[in-house]
């Protein structure tokens, strides 16, 4: 059986025909059950065979229909959704009221969802949250959050995933996944027949896969091989600054790190330009606020964060720390896609903190889900981290870095602050955008004062494709979407 399996892989390695494209990958994915995924893989499968109630639309917080075709709300806590009419699952069920009420319980279970939904009519339903969340919409457009087959949900149909996206998935197996094409897609049958998502072995493997034609298109492009990529006239590289966040995370319960000063102190000693050049081949921008300069809402008024070893002596001083102190900085040994080389970032910093008398101990955990398990205790002084967001509203890098609720979890510099709260309570709570934006300009100046922790760099993300690919879209979030691609002859 292994063999056979093995010859089919091989066969299809061997040739791409015109109608398949190939998406080339390093890691299979973690899940391709859309409420259980949680990897750029699976959420691209996911996002070619189910859709979301709303998508966002690109360069803007404004969302747009999907499954649904308007919404409304008159406290950002009960949303009333007016449903697409005359759509069907791929396995024939027809989409409705009772399958968004089936899937936002099923959200509830496997995604922790905040929120109930009710059928109002066939095909209008509400969704009543725990709490306000003006950042509602954004959530629902996550593929995460995209709607599956009641019978599928049940465990009545395919043992795969059943939405009514372009594409349905066909097989799922170690180092291949495939989609077919939905030929009675609601927006009209895509042009290709079939999309393949292969796993190569390496970096290397996948860059020589795209430059004979054995894949056609890639994500998974490490910062390293952009520049052998650039000299092929065959290769198209898309860049652009990710949806991310490298940061130094500081344990505000730890002394020194309770002294708002120290904190403004490191801030002022990293060289981000000099982490940019080494670490990462210059591919990226750096960071002064936890917002990249893709989300809406990062304050271009903001002070850049420049080295100034002076004035971090002065302010170690005022601190009673003339004389620095010993400290230990954790950084994981697993690379991550905005930390592809973590050791050399933490060398890094060491350097430039031993330089003002701070003196570092490095502490390398050995797999990325240690180092997330003991940086979310608090078991660290410093440690290296990073975010990736799913959207651009700003809520999910604000809340989710800066909120003291979210301490235990993913607010690992454990930074408690009233004034922080109210003002993101005020922002999830607020309808107007413009408001929102200003609230969350006030989030940014008060970071900048508090410096819970201090940010680093948003790493640049590529995306290679061969010449002859064509119309394939890549969405606000970076994520590559396949209904409209096609490849030329």
């Amino acid at each position: 059986m292994l063999g056979g399996v093995l010859s089919f892989i091989v066969l299809l390695l061997a040739a791409v025909p015109n109608d398949t494209l190939v998406v080339g990958t390093l890691a299979d994915p973690v899940s391709v059950e859309p409420h259980r995924a949680t990897d750029l893989v699976g959420a691209e499968i996911v996002a070619s065979v189910c859709e979301t109630l709303v998508r966002q639309r690109g360069g803007s917080l404004q969302p747009e229909a999907g499954l649904a075709t308007s919404w409304a709300t008159r406290d950002q806590k009960t949303w009333t959704f007016t449903l697409r009419e005359n759509v069907r699952f791929h396995d024939g069920v027809p989409f409705d009221a009772d399958a968004v009420v089936l899937n936002v319980d099923h959200l509830r279970a496997e995604r922790a969802f905040s929120g109930h939904a009710t059928r109002i009519g066939p095909h209008v339903v509400e969704i009543e949250l725990d709490r306000p969340n003006a950042a509602l919409l954004s959530t629902l457009s996550q593929p995460f959050f995209a709607l599956q087959s009641p019978r599928h949900l049940d465990g009545a149909s395919s043992d795969l995933p059943v939405g009514t996206g372009p594409f349905r998935l066909a097989a799922t197996g170690p180092g291949l996944v495939e989609l077919v094409a939905f030929p009675d897609y609601r927006q009209g049958p895509p042009r290709l027949r079939k999309v393949q998502f292969r796993r190569f072995r390496s970096g290397s493997d996948l860059v020589q896969a795209l430059l004979s034609g054995e894949a056609d298109v890639s994500s998974a492009v490490d910062q390293s091989d952009v520049a052998r990529l650039r000299e092929h006239g065959d290769i198209s590289l898309d860049s652009r600054t990710g949806l991310n966040l490298a940061y130094l995370a500081l344990n505000n319960e730890r002394p020194p790190f309770t002294d708002r000063r120290v904190r403004q102190a490191i801030a002022r000693a990293v060289d981000r330009p000099a982490i940019l050049r080494h670490a990462l081949a210059g591919h990226g921008e750096p960071a002064y606020t936890p917002l990249p300069p893709s989300v809406h809402g990062p304050d271009v008024r903001t002070r850049e964060i420049v080295r100034d070893p002076e004035g971090t002596r002065r302010l170690l001083e005022r601190a009673s720390l003339e004389g620095g102190f010993d400290t230990t900085l954790t950084y994981p040994r697993s690379p991550r896609p905005y930390l592809p080389e973590p050791a050399r970032v933490a060398g890094l910093l060491r350097e430039a903190l031993g330089e003002v008398g701070i003196r570092v101990q490095l502490r390398e955990t050995d797999s990325w889900a240690d180092h997330v398990r003991l940086t979310s205790r608090g078991d660290f002084d410093m440690a290296l981290l990073g975010w990736q967001a799913d959207t651009l509203d700003p809520n999910d890098f604000l809340t989710v870095l800066l909120d003291s609720g979210s301490i235990d979890a993913t607010n690992r510099s454990r930074f408690r602050s009233e004034p922080m709260d109210r003002l993101l309570k005020r922002a999830r709570m607020e309808s107007a955008s413009r408001t929102r934006l200003s609230l969350y300009r006030q989030v940014q100046e008060l970071f900048q004062t508090e410096m819970p922790f201090v940010p680093l760099y948003h790493a640049s993300v590529f995306t290679a494709r061969r010449q002859e690919v064509r119309g394939l879209v890549i969405g606000p979030t970076g994520l590559m979407r396949f209904d409209k691609a096609w490849k030329a002859p």
